[in-house]
């Protein structure tokens, strides 16, 4: 190409040896990989551009390197540059294309290269930026700038006369007319800036900056300046402000000083351009936290901005800006002058209110965010102190009162925001108190108690009015962590001292429950309680007056009091001290009030545990603790501390421990186990000999009442069919129970003798008749097993021949904890257990574990479905001592049920087989070993058998994978639709379902040629249900349903037993269990599986579902969807219910068809006239005469026309007949225009009445 030539060998040999070898890269190839293909006009040059240069340094025998190719463009440009006369300009073609090689290759080449053609390629892009070709191509001129802030960062100028001729070049686009060269002069200028900082160039180019700002601004305020140069001037000033954007974060301070005092002039323009521009720049500023800048001339901007806003009408946008630069405006003033910044927060607080003030809901948030930020940033320890100490001295010496402090007129301010002006934000208003209330801490009692005030006077207004109800609440949460119950309740009384209990502030007991941590206990003890003699003494007076209703809504106030105490156990501060002083009242209501005893044993417990947790027993973390209130309390508890807390629970633990053992035994049932888990909290810190103490004598008593019932006279109405005889609650077995659940409560404080003397009356327990004793018993020694792990490997082999011991005698009742005892053992033998230790165990447990299976019970199936899995990841886990053999042979074990002799145990084994190959995806290989037996065993026209082969199916089928299943579709397919021949349909569902699968996983034809001709058709209602299927999908898509879709399929990928081995498909099971309100485990009764009668709850769970199932629908009740929302039909008059007289059943029998014609007739009726919501006015009817009747205390009659849906059809015809009806009715209103309703009536009615006669005569003729 023309003006493409190297200029001196020798020197880009020179340049290529000083080259860095990670640069070596060929820059033709690239580019012509990137842009060879493109039609682009300045891409062919380019391309041309770069070939050429590259063919040239392969012909002088000169390496591709990024060093040769910025020699050969600057060799070219200046050759350009130098033969042409000034007349001839170089074409802007050839330029423009040298400058994006040699904007591409400087960054490429080493900073020693740069430095030494520094002068020579100033001068030369000197010369091209101020060509006068380049002026009509802004491309070019781009990459000019660039090359030029490129050299300017890469350099290193020691001097500014080095800089200062390219560094005017960028300065004199800055106020150029076309937006994208001023936009890359700015973006050039700031990286420049960037690369002078730290060096003495910094100062002459931002002083650079300042003469281009001043000049237009002398133009454009000069008094002697025309329009047209003072337009110019003020277009130009905007030009430096945008510029000044990007540049003044880099700027000199002294530089930053002078623009912020020429911001300041500009600013009492009131030019929202103006304005604007400024804004952009001080919030740029602000946001480099090392910039250094005059405080005074930044305070003075940022308060001119916050009093504009009061007095300005602005734009939601510039609102928004403005609360945006006031926050980091502020806390940049914060970190320069934190006096100076102070002083001006109310100024800027009184500025955020306004903005809050504003209908702008995006500003409304920013000002929200900015109070926030503000007081956390801005608000210290000193300032609050300052005004603390303020309002105490002017409390002693009220003669001399001095002005408000700043965090005064702060808080002032924020209370203004609860006014009534502020009512559409107060949700917003809320969130900045609650900040307020987090900063100041136990001070809010000094400065917020009117905030306080107007928070309680919000709860009085009724709902309508008051739509922030939660957020209310949320902010009175905030203050009562910051002040302390204490404090707050002095502020805020629950007023429960009033005559009437109607004025009792009890909506504060939900917050006080939530929101109270790290509070004092002796407040609870001292004032709560007094509340709480004070309600008792009041409910006592008010039953005597006759008042029953307020005597219990004090027992209710009662209960609510009580119901704090867990909140006041929550990290307390004082709990060494003064829970001495709660102990007395803690024994006397576990004694007096059975209602509070869950809320007094779960407060225990949590004093116990969060201690426990302190001094690093239990590493868990609540949910409270991560909350900022919950961080503060535990901050405050040292294992110091909590060791001491310790200490006073465990002086209190011989009381309690009596009290609770006590109460325990003479209760009739344990709330949710609550005492049990105090009494086993209470051990695991007490003295040995205080729990040694407790657990002898309960076991003498244990020993006592045995001896009691083996009396014959008691044991004569035993017998092994006895169950829970909830009749008899003084009973001796349910004494014995009692004591086992004491006796094992104790467990954490007993040592290895008190285990041993429990576990021997465990075992004489275990063979009691009382299926009541052995249920407990057993539920015991699976609580020892689980919590003693040294006492299971010290009597491993007498566990092991106890459990096959008692097998026999096990009581159906206490097969599930029984199950828990076996589960350990399991467990522990195989973790720690020899190789034939482990498989004696599993072989002597095996049979029971997989019969298990078939339990009615649910939870006993489920224990029995973990034990197996639970056995099959001991086998097979490497980390456990297992392997893939184990894991098989412990498969091929269960396998062998299959060889049982009856359908029970066969059934049982194939429910354990599928249980195994639906958790260990290398087992369902083995599996379809097993197809032949399944086979078989389809052709027994065993029901029980049957339904658990085809539920090893699905399995098989959904965890294997297509090429296996195309293996042996045949015999499947076959197999599977032999079995619904043989079962008269029972299982027609679970078998469709099965060939969907195949069909979903093998695809349609796959399935197809295999199906026998003769069931062809299921096939093809298979696929038709499937494009249904996936036309609904894709017409009634939305993200509500695709979500719930995602959650089902996660909760169906779980092991579900009801779904694996149900009679039905998923659908059908999960439509029977929403259509009859049947649980899970009922639903196994559906199966054809015999009810436990001797189940005492499933027996009466199951007759109250049958209740349900019979029951009639009452047109009274409230008609129900599947999934619990209340329908309302309006307009729908109820339907007559049917009779049951015979003569009436006789005649509606033989007039069968006319009844079904007329029900047809009445569907078609029904389905009209739902279209729309109408109101007839039929209670206005009169049943004597014609027309409507006045009644009095309702309104004048009225009715509604009926809008009609066929208004909306597509036929023509329907919506003919829809306007004729809706014409008939305007023409009528037409006619009685001006009419009084009286004579309308009159005349109508007689009109009426008069063909009515004439119909009925038509009728009888």
């Amino acid at each position: 190409m023309e003006g493409i030539e190297m200029e001196d060998p020798i020197l880009l040999l020179h340049l290529d040896s000083t080259t860095t070898s990670s640069h070596n890269e060929d820059l033709c190839n690239w580019i012509l990989s990137r842009f060879g293909r493109s039609t682009n006009e300045d891409h062919l040059h380019l391309c041309a551009v770069i070939g050429d240069i590259s063919q040239t340094l392969k012909d002088q025998n000169l390496p591709s390197t990024p060093a040769a190719y910025f020699g050969a463009a600057c060799s070219s440009l200046d050759r350009l540059f130098a033969e042409l006369e000034p007349i001839n300009e170089p074409p802007v073609h050839v330029i423009q294309p040298l400058l994006i090689v040699l904007h591409l290759v400087l960054p490429r080449i080493s900073a020693a290269i740069v430095n030494k053609e520094h002068k020579f390629l100033s001068e030369l892009l000197f010369r091209v930026l101020r060509s006068p070709s380049l002026s009509s191509s802004i491309a070019a001129t781009t990459y000019g700038m660039k090359c030029v802030s490129q050299l300017l960062i890469i350099g290193d100028a020691l001097s500014w006369s080095d800089v200062s001729q390219l560094y005017g070049v960028l300065l004199g686009f800055v106020t150029d007319s076309r937006p994208k060269m001023r936009r890359q002069s700015h973006i050039c200028l700031r990286d420049a800036l960037s690369r002078f900082r730290e060096t003495s160039l910094l100062v002459p180019a931002s002083e650079g900056i300042i003469k281009i700002f001043e000049r237009p601004l002398l133009l454009a305020g000069g008094s002697k300046a025309n329009t047209t140069e003072g337009h110019k001037g003020a277009q130009e000033v905007l030009y430096v402000l945008d510029a000044l954007k990007e540049c003044l974060p880099h700027m000199s301070m002294k530089c930053t000083t002078s623009i912020l005092k020429h911001f300041k002039s500009l600013l009492e323009l009131h030019q929202p351009v103006v304005t604007k521009r400024i804004t952009d720049c001080l919030y740029s500023l602000c946001l480099v936290p090392a910039v250094d800048v005059s405080p005074e001339a930044l305070l003075n901007l940022l308060n001119s901005i916050a009093l504009s806003v009061s007095t300005n009408e602005t734009s939601a946008d510039a609102v928004t800006f403005v609360a945006r630069l006031l926050d980091v405006g502020m806390i940049k003033m914060y970190s320069l002058n934190r006096p100076m910044c102070v002083t001006k927060l109310p100024a800027v607080f009184n500025a955020l209110k306004d903005i809050l003030a504003s209908e702008h809901e995006e500003a409304i948030y920013a000002a929200m965010r900015a109070f926030k930020s503000l007081i956390n940033a801005c608000i210290d320890e000193s300032l609050i102190k300052q005004g603390v100490d303020q309002i105490m001295t002017n409390a002693h010496n009220a003669a001399r009162r001095s002005g408000p402090t700043i965090i005064e007129k702060v808080c002032a301010i924020i209370e203004s925001l609860l006014g009534y002006h502020y009512t559409a934000v107060w949700d917003v208003a809320f969130q900045v108190v609650s900040t307020m209330f987090d900063k100041l801490g136990h001070y809010s009692s000094y400065f917020l108690r009117g905030i306080l005030s107007s928070l309680a006077d919000m709860q009085k207004l009724p709902d309508e009015d008051f739509p922030f109800r939660k957020q209310l609440h949320e902010c009175l949460g905030s203050a009562i962590v910051a002040l302390g119950p204490e404090t707050f309740l002095g502020l805020v009384p629950l007023n429960l001292e009033a005559e009437s209990l109607s004025e009792a502030s009890d909506w504060l007991f939900p917050i006080l429950k939530q929101y109270i941590v790290g509070a004092r206990l002796s407040f609870f003890t001292e004032s709560i309680l007094g509340m709480v003699g004070l309600m008792k003494q009041k409910s006592r007076k008010l039953e005597l007056q006759g008042r029953v209703s307020s005597s219990r809504r004090a027992n209710g106030l009662v209960y609510s009091l009580w119901s704090l105490l867990p909140s006041f156990c929550n990290y307390p501060l004082d709990t060494a001290e003064s829970f001495k002083d709660l102990e007395k009242a803690l024994c006397s209501a576990l004694h007096e009030e059975p209602d509070t005893r869950g809320i007094i044993c779960s407060s225990l417990q949590i004093l116990i545990q969060q201690n426990k947790r302190i001094l690093g027993e239990k590493s868990e973390i609540s949910d409270l603790e991560d909350g900022t209130a919950g961080q503060r309390a535990v901050s405050r508890y040292t294992p110091q501390v909590a060791s001491d807390n310790l200490s006073a629970l465990r002086s209190s633990a011989r009381e309690l421990l009596n009290v609770l053992s006590g109460v325990f035994l003479q209760s009739t049932k344990d709330d949710g186990g609550s005492l049990q888990s105090t009494i086993d909290e209470f051990a695991s810190i007490s003295d040995n000999g205080e729990v040694s103490r407790v657990f002898k004598t309960t076991m003498q008593k244990l020993l006592k009442v045995t001896q009691e019932a083996g009396k014959p006279e008691n044991s004569r109405n035993s017998n092994s069919m006895r169950i829970d005889d909830v009749s008899n609650e003084g009973s001796l077995s349910l004494l014995r129970a009692r004591l086992f659940d004491l006796a094992v409560s104790l467990l954490p404080g007993l040592n290895t003798k008190e285990v041993d003397l429990l576990y021997v009356s465990i075992k004489l327990a275990l063979q009691d008749v009382e299926g009541l004793i052995q249920k407990k018993a057993y539920k015991v020694l699976s609580v020892i097993l689980k919590k003693r792990d040294g006492f299971l490997s010290s009597k491993l082999e007498e566990l092991h021949n106890l459990m096959t011991e008692v097998l026999p005698s096990c009581h159906f009742s206490a097969k599930r904890h029984r199950l828990d005892c076996l589960y350990f053992l399991v467990v522990h033998v195989c973790k720690d257990g020899s190789e034939q230790k482990r498989q004696d165990i599993i072989i002597s447990f095996l049979t029971e574990i997989v019969l298990a299976l078939k339990e009615t019970n649910k939870k006993t199936r489920n224990r029995a479905y973990e034990i197996l899995v639970q056995i099959g990841h001991a086998c097979g886990d490497e980390e456990k001592g297992g392997n893939r053999e184990n894991l098989y042979q412990f498969f091929n074990m269960v396998a062998g049920g299959l060889a049982g002799e009856t359908p029970h145990m066969v059934s049982a084994a194939i429910r354990g087989l599928a249980r195994l190959a639906y958790e260990f995806s290398a087992l369902v290989s083995t599996a379809w070993n097993l197809l032949p037996s399944t086979f078989l065993l389809l052709q027994r026209k065993n029901r029980e058998i049957i339904k658990a082969n085809l539920g090893l199916l699905k399995v098989l089928v959904t965890k294997s994978e297509a090429e296996w299943l195309h293996a042996d579709l045949r015999s499947m397919v076959e197999g599977v639709l032999k079995c619904q021949d043989h079962t008269k349909s029972h299982f027609k569902a679970k078998v469709k379902l099965l060939l969907e699968i195949l069909v979903k996983k093998c695809g349609l034809d796959a399935v197809k040629a295999v199906m026998p001709e003769e069931h062809m058709k299921l096939l093809t209602n298979i696929r038709k249900r499937k494009l249904r299927a996936e036309s609904e999908a894709r017409s009634q898509l939305s993200e509500a349903r695709s979500q719930l879709s995602k959650a089902t399929t996660s909760r169906l990928s779980r092991w579900n037993h009801t779904k694996i081995f149900s009679d039905f498909g998923d659908d059908e099971t999960e439509v029977m269990l929403m259509g009859k309100n049947l649980p899970e485990h009922l639903f196994d009764q559906l199966e054809g599986e015999p009810l436990d009668l001797l189940d005492r709850q499933k027996t009466i769970s199951a007759l109250r579902s049958s209740m349900h199932l019979k029951r009639k629908p009452d047109l009274d009740e409230p008609e129900l969807d599947p999934e619990g929302r209340l329908i309302i039909r309006e307009g729908e008059e109820k339907q007559e219910e049917t009779t049951s007289e015979p003569d009436l059943d006789a005649k509606s029998e033989a007039d069968s068809h006319l009844s079904a014609n007329t029900s047809r007739r009445n569907q078609k009726r029904r389905k009209t006239s739902d279209s729309g919501w109408a109101y007839t006015g039929s209670e206005y009817s009169n049943k004597k005469a014609g027309g409507d009747v006045k009644k009095k205390g309702k309104l004048e009659p009225y009715a509604y026309w009926p809008l009609d849906r066929k208004m909306m059809s597509r036929r023509p015809e329907h919506r003919a007949a829809a306007r004729k009806g809706m014409a008939s009715v305007v023409k009528m209103t037409k006619k009685l225009e001006g009419k009084s309703a009286s004579s309308v009536l009159s005349s109508k009615g007689l009109k009426f009445k008069r063909n009515l006669k004439k119909g009925n005569k038509k009728k009888s003729r």
